[in-house]
């Protein structure tokens, strides 16, 4: 009996192996995936941690989804969701995921890092939402290759937007940011609508730009394996939006001149 036991339990371990794996450095599970796919960072248009946990259901409800659950928010950790923002999800908890360790974001830990079930649902938080038939919005993408676009593209963008794509590509890899359209209200500060890039996780650390008007920016190329676009429209005048590729990339060279395009993105992580 011992041995069938064994045997079973072997034959469950490599059920799992096989269900588990890294396919091109990325952690991959097909189940885990499906469910990770809809699951995205939600703030207030008002700034960070400005949502009660009402408020926080009304905004993903609003968008045709519902707060994630705890093992929808791992998922989407396990191939690269990295926000250093806590934000209520199912059943009033509180966390935020964490892939890399670090001093100023989880406290040195890797995972959920969970707050718990609040007992006061008037905290003021931001959200986790999930809603798998709403991808065109943000997300976390672990293609080689794939175009970015603004909501609508290539109609207008609509106003009150909030959209974040976390990039993660394969370890040892850069990632080649290159603008085919871009379109955004004008404004001198780019304080209205807006296009941000961080050479990181999240929107935390990494800065490397923001954007906005009509003018073409130039190639980015990452300093490291992920990268983050946050894309944030007011409540009063669109445009035409934007469209953007970007490409997973082992030896970057600069296809103009055939220089290394790392002079393209100097940043400081602090």
């Amino acid at each position: 009996m011992r041995l069938l036991g064994l045997i079973w339990a072997a034959c469950f371990v490599l059920q799992e192996v096989r269900a588990w794996g890294f396919k091109n450095g990325i952690l991959h599970n097909s189940i885990w995936l499906e469910q990770a796919a809809g699951v995205y960072h939600r703030e207030s248009r008002k700034g960070r941690y400005q949502l009660t946990y009402m408020e926080a259901k009304a905004v993903c409800k609003f968008e045709g989804g519902k707060l994630a659950t705890y093992e929808q928010l791992e998922a989407a950790r396990q191939i690269g969701l990295h926000v250093c923002a806590a934000g209520w999800f199912d059943r009033g908890r509180v966390g935020y995921p964490i892939v890399k360790a670090g001093t100023n974001c989880g406290f040195g830990k890797v995972g959920i890092i969970d707050y718990g079930y609040r007992l006061n649902k008037s905290e003021r938080w931001d959200a986790y939402c999930y809603n798998p038939n709403a991808k065109e919005c943000g997300g976390i993408l672990t293609d080689q290759q794939r175009i970015i676009q603004s909501p609508g593209y290539p109609e207008e963008y609509e106003d009150e937007q909030i959209c974040y794509w976390h990039i993660r590509v394969r370890y040892g890899q850069k990632i080649h940011l290159r603008f085919l359209e871009f379109d955004l209200e004008d404004d001198t500060s780019c304080l209205a609508d807006y296009l941000e890039i961080y050479d990181s996780y999240d929107d935390i650390a990494g800065f490397a730009g923001r954007f906005c008007g009509d003018e073409l920016p130039e190639d980015l190329i990452s300093t490291g394996n992920v990268m983050t676009l946050k894309f944030l429209s007011d409540s009063s005048v669109t445009a035409g939006g934007f469209q953007i590729e970007y490409l997973a990339v082992d030896s970057p060279v600069d296809p103009t001149n055939g220089t290394d395009p790392m002079s393209l993105l100097e940043l400081t992580n602090d």
